[in-house]
C-alpha cells in the first residue's frame, strides 16, 4: 500500500474535501492529486485497488467499479454527513458514477440523463436536432437486420460510426452505396471483437459536412460556459478514416466564428441539460456555420491535456479542481502558441522498435516527445485501431510555427514492425528474446 494513502472500511473525518473517482490505471489522477496538494484542498481518492500513483491524497476508499450500487453504498456510508464540496471523475466512463455519488451526498451534480448523450452518438443527434442545434442529417441502422433496405434514403457522401465507441474507432467515410456497405461490414467486425456488454448493433450514419474541424475546452458553472481555449485542427479530416492528428491554439478563426463556436456549444449543453463541470466539444465549421460533432462532460483526453502543464504555469486538472472547490483561479492562458500532435500508426504488425525519437525531440519548438508503446505490442491503424503510440508537444511564437514544428517532428519518427504470427508454446522463449530487443533509435 502506498504510504499516506489509507484504505479503510471505517468512517474517516473529512473537511472541505473533493472526492476524486478514478481507476488505478488513470494517467491523470496523479495530476489532480498534485493540484490538490498545491492548493491545500483535501482530496478523497476513490479507486479500485491499492493505488501507487501518489501518496498525496489524504485518504482513499477502495471500491469495486464493476458494481455501481456497491460503489454508491460504500462511498455513501463513509462520507455521509461529512463536509464534501464536490465529486469529480477524470475518465469518461466514471462520470456517471461521480454524478450518482454526488446525488447520494446531496451535492450539486449533472443529472445522469444529461450525461447519456455525451456517450451515445445517436441519442446526442436526436436531442440536438430536436433543439434546433446544427447537426448533420442522420440515419440509424441495425446491423443485425437487413442492411440494404435500411440505407435506401442515405445521402452521399456520408460517415458511418458505431454509437458508443470512442477515439474515432470504426468511423468511416463512404462516397457510394457500395463503400457504405463495405464500411458497415467493417464496423460489424470491429464490434464483434469487443468484449463489452454495453455495445449494441446500432450504427449511426450521418451526412458528411465539409470544412475545418475544431475543439473547445470549457467549464460550466450554473449552466454558463466559460471557454478555456479553442483548438484548431490544421489537418483536413476528410476521411476515409478520422483519427486525430494535430491540435493548435490559439485558433486562427475569425473572432465572429469563434463566438459562433462558443454559442453553439452552449446551446448543445443546454439541450443535453448539462449544468456544471468540464466540457470538451468537437465541431465542424463550414461557411461560418458551426456543426456539433460531439459534446462530452469531461476535459480533453489526458495525454493531450498534458500540453497545459508544459505550456502554462498550471494544468487543466488544477483549473477543474479549483473550479469544483469554489476556489478563485484565473483562466488558463498560454504565453505562446502551443500544440500537440498525436503520433499516427503508420505500420501494422508487432512493434520491433521506434526510430527517430531523439531527432524529433531536437526539432526547434518541441517541448517533449512521449512514447506510449513498447516492443511486442500490436500496432493497429484506424479504423480498427484506437490507441495513439505517442504524443509530441510544441510551443512557438505563432500557430503556424507550432504546426511546422509538430510536422517536422512527426516526419522523424518511424515504427519498425513485423507481421503478426500465431504464437505456439515452443515460441515462448523466442517471444521473450524478441521483447527484450526493443530499441528506441535516433
Amino acid at each position: 500500500m502506498t504510504p499516506g494513502l489509507q484504505f479503510s472500511n471505517q468512517r474517516i473525518p473529512y473537511s472541505n474535501s473533493i472526492v476524486l473517482i478514478a481507476p488505478t490505471y488513470s494517467y491523470r489522477a496523479s495530476v489532480y492529486l498534485s493540484a490538490a496538494e498545491r492548493h491545500g484542498i483535501p482530496l478523497i481518492f476513490i479507486t479500485d485497488g491499492n493505488s501507487e500513483i501518489s501518496p498525496r491524497s489524504r485518504s482513499g476508499i477502495r471500491v469495486d467499479f464493476s458494481n455501481s450500487e456497491s460503489v454508491l453504498e460504500s462511498v455513501a456510508e463513509q462520507l455521509e454527513g461529512e463536509n464534501v464540496g464536490a465529486v469529480i471523475a477524470p475518465d469518461e466512463k466514471f462520470v456517471e458514477i461521480a454524478a450518482k455519488v454526488a446525488n447520494r451526498l446531496g451535492l450539486p451534480h449533472n443529472r445522469v440523463e444529461s450525461l447519456q448523450p455525451s456517450v451515445n452518438k445517436l441519442l446526442a443527434r436526436k436531442i440536438l436536432s430536436q433543439s434546433n442545434v446544427l447537426v448533420p442529417d442522420y440515419w440509424m441502422i441495425d446491423i443485425d437486420d437487413e442492411v440494404e433496405r435500411q440505407i435506401q434514403d442515405v445521402k452521399f457522401p456520408c460517415v458511418a460510426k458505431p454509437t458508443n465507441l470512442s477515439a474515432s474507432r470504426g468511423v468511416i467515410r463512404a462516397n457510394t452505396k457500395s463503400e457504405l456497405l463495405e464500411a458497415i461490414e467493417r464496423i460489424r467486425n470491429i464490434l464483434a471483437q469487443e468484449q463489452r456488454s454495453d455495445l449494441d448493433s446500432t450504427v449511426l450514419i450521418e451526412r458528411y459536412i465539409p470544412g475545418s474541424e475544431h475543439s473547445l475546452e470549457g467549464y460550466l458553472t450554473d449552466g454558463q460556459l466559460e471557454t478555456v481555449c479553442i483548438f484548431d485542427k490544421p489537418d483536413p479530416l476528410e476521411g476515409p478514416y478520422f483519427e486525430e492528428t494535430c491540435f493548435v491554439t490559439p485558433s486562427t478563426l475569425d473572432k465572429e466564428v469563434q463566438m459562433n463556436i462558443r454559442n453553439s456549444v452552449s446551446e448543445a449543453c443546454r439541450a443535453y441539460g448539462l449544468e456544471m463541470g468540464p466540457i470538451h466539444a468537437e465541431v465542424r465549421v463550414c461557411n461560418s456555420e458551426v456543426w456539433i460533432l460531439e459534446v462530452a462532460a469531461r476535459s480533453i483526453g489526458g495525454d493531450c491535456a498534458r500540453l497545459f502543464e508544459l505550456a502554462t504555469d498550471s494544468s487543466l486538472e488544477e483549473y477543474i479542481l479549483c473550479k469544483s472547490a469554489g476556489r478563485s483561479i484565473r483562466s488558463l492562458e498560454f504565453s505562446r502558441s502551443s500544440g500537440v500532435a498525436m503520433i499516427p500508426v503508420t505500420a501494422e504488425g508487432i512493434l520491433r522498435r521506434i526510430e527517430g525519437v531523439i531527432d524529433a525531440q531536437s526539432v526547434e519548438g518541441v517541448l517533449d516527445v512521449r512514447i506510449d508503446v513498447r516492443a511486442g505490442e500490436k500496432m493497429m491503424p484506424w479504423p480498427e485501431g484506437s490507441k495513439y503510440p505517442g504524443f509530441i508537444y510544441a510551443q512557438a511564437q505563432s500557430p503556424e510555427l507550432v504546426e511546422q514544428s509538430l510536422r517536422q517532428a512527426l516526419d522523424q519518427i518511424k515504427f519498425v514492425c513485423m507481421p503478426e504470427f500465431p504464437l505456439t508454446v515452443d515460441d515462448s522463449r523466442r517471444e521473450e528474446q524478441f521483447n527484450s530487443s526493443f530499441l528506441i533509435n535516433s
